[in-house]
């Protein structure tokens, strides 16, 4: 080991090191800082000297190694830095920053067929690079993010994990949501809502990685730090990996790599998993679901399984839009389905204010409702899309990842996004896995509605599913033709 102890080594060291899945179970959940030791107070995990090897951290009394015949075994260090105290307003300011950057990212992907994807879970995965990005390559992902995951951002973004951690809901015999912490009743032991957040690094086994990055990983996103050898066996890697995901989502995504997606001159995986299953706090009635016209993007009519209901709905209109909101069930999360006049042109103009500005309008109305099932499941590497938004740096031979390592020059390689949702007439499940890997570089004005809505969904339609404490779009997407 070097004489430097500005940097360490993440390193596979037998019963010195801790299973990457250990933490990865816990399913998002951000710990309080009261929870945890303060700054200084135990000796990092990361320091090490031939005095002092790496420490286990004591939450966790001894290694419990993830054993897979198929896969061998991984191992994880996890920080001790204090977890960063959330803001006040429930990440409000970075869902704002979250959601603008989700909007203009949705400008630039295709735009001909169905669309599923997670904002949430894209911001969250590129924020845990900015740690470690300097200089021009900084200031090229804060302006195409909006500045979210920006060091002055870290409460907020502790306050968004904080918000998104509360939403899984447990119903007593009776159906009544139970107080947030209360044990399953046994009658429902099942999760009317469960919404699962997580964050997980996966650095290369024996390179230098900057303690402080480490850290801001840690106590800013909740995030383990999984070591594995992508020199030398990146198929084992990914397989390591999509495990993972495939378990945070509950089966829903099993490969988000694919083969060669993870080589031998990867140095780093930065991932993200969401999880969302929900009932809706009305559910429609499959006995009032029948086959509808829908006329799709290209103008064809198909016929399509339609969900309907009657029922008092907040709506809104404008010049170019109707939409509706539907609540899920549990503390505050929304699915929000718009129609467009003209797509291109709404999606061209959609903004956070301009979301802000439709949901405000939203009022309460009797509401003849109908709406096509759908089930969507995207998969995109977001590079390109990401250059022509403004952050071609960060990929080229060029990137300053120095506050990563110094040991290997560092650039972003991929970004690979799956997502997938499902609506029924019990609820919504969704999913969403995020991963970063990087690379050594040697390699209008509005209307006012009548009393009572006829509100048929019959044509190409945006929804949204929103946390409404924060704001934050945790998934969006577009229907252009609800049979696919």
């Amino acid at each position: 080991m070097s004489g430097s102890r500005s940097m360490v080594r993440a390193r596979a060291a037998g019963a010195l090191a801790i299973a990457v899945i250990v933490a990865a179970a816990c399913g998002g959940a951000v710990a309080t800082p009261s929870s945890s030791p303060s700054p200084g107070s135990t000796p990092s995990p990361y320091s090490t000297s031939a005095a002092s090897p790496l420490q286990t951290p004591p939450a966790i009394a001894s290694p419990q190694p993830y054993e897979s015949s198929e896969l061998g075994d991984f191992t994880i260090i996890k920080g001790l830095a204090a977890p960063m105290a959330p803001a006040r307003d429930s990440g409000a300011v970075a869902a704002g920053e979250l959601n603008d950057f989700g909007f203009d990212l949705l400008r630039h992907l295709d735009s001909s067929g169905n669309l599923c994807a997670s904002p949430t879970s894209i911001a969250l995965a590129l924020a845990m690079v900015e740690p470690g990005a300097k200089g021009q390559t900084a200031a090229e992902m804060a302006q195409v993010m909006h500045s979210f995951g920006s060091t002055e951002q870290a409460s907020e973004i502790a306050a968004l994990l904080v918000s998104l951690g509360s939403k899984t809901t447990y119903v007593d015999a009776d159906g009544n949501p139970l107080p947030l912490g209360a044990s399953p009743d046994p009658a429902n032991p099942d999760p009317a809502v469960e919404l699962d957040v997580s964050n997980q690094t996966f650095l290369q086994k024996d390179l230098a990685f900057k303690p402080d990055y480490l850290d801001a990983l840690s106590s800013g996103f909740d995030s383990g730090i999984g070591v594995l050898d992508f020199r030398t066996d990146p198929e084992a890697a990914r397989l390591a990996i999509n495990k993972w995901a495939s378990e945070q989502t509950k089966g829903r995504i099993p490969s988000v790599l694919q083969p060669g997606d993870i080589t031998g001159f990867t140095r780093f995986a930065l991932a993200n998993s969401i999880y969302l299953k929900a009932a809706w706090a009305g559910p429609f009635d499959a006995a009032d679901t029948r086959s509808r016209d829908f006329t799709t993007a290209s103008g064809s009519v198909v016929s399509v399984p339609t969900m309907a209901t009657s029922r008092r709905m907040t709506y809104a209109a404008g010049a170019d839009y109707r939409a509706v909101e539907l609540p899920l069930s549990g503390f505050g999360m929304s699915m929000t389905i718009v129609v467009p006049n003209n797509m291109s042109d709404f999606v061209g103009g959609l903004s956070q204010a301009k979301l802000a500005a439709l949901l405000a309008t939203e009022s309460p109305y009797d509401v003849d409702f109908t709406l096509p099932r759908f089930s969507i499941d995207t998969r995109f590497d977001l590079k390109n899309a990401l250059v022509d938004m403004g952050m071609p740096l960060v990929f080229s031979d060029n990137a300053d990842l120095s506050g990563i390592t110094t040991e290997e020059q560092l650039k972003i390689d991929k970004v690979i996004h799956q997502a997938n949702i499902d609506v029924v007439e019990e609820g919504t499940t969704a999913s969403a896995v995020t991963v970063v890997t990087g690379r050594a570089v040697t390699g209008g004005g509005e209307e006012t509605p009548p009393p009572h809505i006829q509100f048929n969904v019959d044509k190409p339609f945006l929804y949204l599913v929103r946390d409404n404490a924060s704001g934050a779009v945790l998934f969006l997407g577009r229907v252009n033709d609800p049979s696919k």
